[in-house]
This record gives C-alpha cells, sequence and structure tokens, in this order.
C-alpha cells in the first residue's frame, strides 16, 4: 500500500508540475526541471515523496547582499583607486596636448605638426592599453574574490542542508560561468546521491560485456 500511496503521490506532484512548467519563466523552469529529475528519480519503496525536503536558494541575491561581498568591493576599489588615478591623470594630459595641437595647429611648421600628432596617437594607444590591463585585472580580481566567496557560502549552505534535514538544496539564480558555481545543486543529502549505484550497474554492464554475456 505503501509503494502505491508513493507512487500516486510521484504522480500527482509530476503533474502539478507540468501545470507550473508552462507558466514560468525559463529560470523558473530550470528549478522544475531539477526537482522533476530529482521527485522521479526516488526510491519510492525507502523514503516517502511526501517527507522529502528540499530548499531552493538565490545565489545571485545573496551574493550582491551578503557583506562579504559588499566589503570585497570596498577593498578592490580601494586597491585599485591609484591606477584610477594614474590613468585619469594621463587623459587629462592626452585632453590638453591634443586640445593645444588644434590650437597652435596653423602656427606650427609640418615638422612640428606631424611630431605633434605621432606623439598624440602614441599617448592614445598608451592610455587604450592601460584602460584595458586595468579593467583586466580589476575583473581577474573581483572573480578571484567572488569565487572565495561562493566557496564560503556553498559550505555555509551546505552545514544548514546537513543541520535541518534537507534532501535537496538548489540555486535559483545563474551565476556567471567564470565562478567555481557550476550546475544547480549546491547541497545533496545521502538519500539522493545514487553515484555508487550507477557505477556498480556500470561495472556490471563491463563485465558482461567482457564475458560476452
Amino acid at each position: 500500500m505503501k509503494w502505491r500511496d508513493s507512487n500516486l503521490q510521484l504522480v500527482v506532484l509530476f503533474r502539478q508540475w507540468i501545470c507550473l512548467f508552462k507558466n514560468k519563466d525559463e529560470k523558473m523552469k530550470y528549478i522544475y526541471s531539477i526537482l522533476a529529475v530529482f521527485l522521479l528519480s526516488q526510491p519510492v519503496f525507502s523514503q516517502d515523496v511526501s517527507s522529502i525536503r528540499i530548499g531552493v536558494v538565490d545565489m545571485n541575491k545573496l551574493l550582491q547582499e551578503a557583506p562579504q561581498y559588499q566589503d570585497m568591493q570596498s577593498a578592490i576599489e580601494e586597491e585599485f583607486a591609484p591606477k584610477v588615478r594614474d590613468i585619469e591623470a594621463k587623459e587629462s594630459a592626452f585632453n590638453e596636448s591634443r586640445d593645444k595641437l588644434q590650437k597652435d595647429n596653423l602656427a606650427l611648421s609640418n615638422d612640428e605638426r606631424q611630431n605633434a600628432t605621432l606623439k598624440l596617437t602614441s599617448d592614445q594607444r598608451e592610455l587604450e592599453y592601460l584602460a584595458k590591463s586595468f579593467q583586466e585585472d580589476r575583473n581577474n580580481r573581483i572573480q578571484i574574490e567572488t569565487n572565495k566567496i561562493i566557496v564560503e557560502t556553498i559550505n555555509v549552505v551546505n552545514k544548514f542542508g546537513r543541520d535541518n534535514g534537507y534532501d535537496l538544496i538548489i540555486n535559483e539564480g545563474r551565476i556567471s560561468q567564470n565562478t567555481i558555481l557550476n550546475g544547480g545543486t549546491l547541497y545533496k543529502g545521502a538519500s539522493v546521491d545514487i553515484t555508487n549505484d550507477i557505477a556498480k550497474v556500470l561495472e556490471k554492464n563491463f563485465q558482461e560485456s567482457k564475458s560476452g554475456g
């Protein structure tokens, strides 16, 4: 009877999922897809579906609002402030030289005009290089520090999941592919980890293929 009740619960949950899936945006469809796979893969003999505890975490929201993230941003702004001032000073000098060349253009000889133009072109290339390098260095630094916060957050989620009896905790939001967070699963309890079961099937299939079975 328990087996039949569990199957009926799965059918009801799956039908509800189908209705929700039709009316949701892409982000929510992603979540419901994960939930559907999870529910349909549960061993109904060993665990009542109604007892499954699933949590959803919006990692984007956590990261944006976490004091660690705000502190990181302030620290990076302070770290890169001297480079910003250096680029701004060079940009100001470039603009002055450009304005002076435009103002004195008619009074300059051809050689003076050519030399001044070449110097402006060189200064402009240097400015563009400095700006690009600054942006890349700053973005890389932010990525490194963001990954550290993600690791800390995932550790907190895992401890919370274990301490509060969750079977599965998934991430609602999509995070940049440059971060260490891949996939939607943040925490899974032992009851939903079927890695060893799949490994046994693979081993069995391998042995059968070797023996000609």
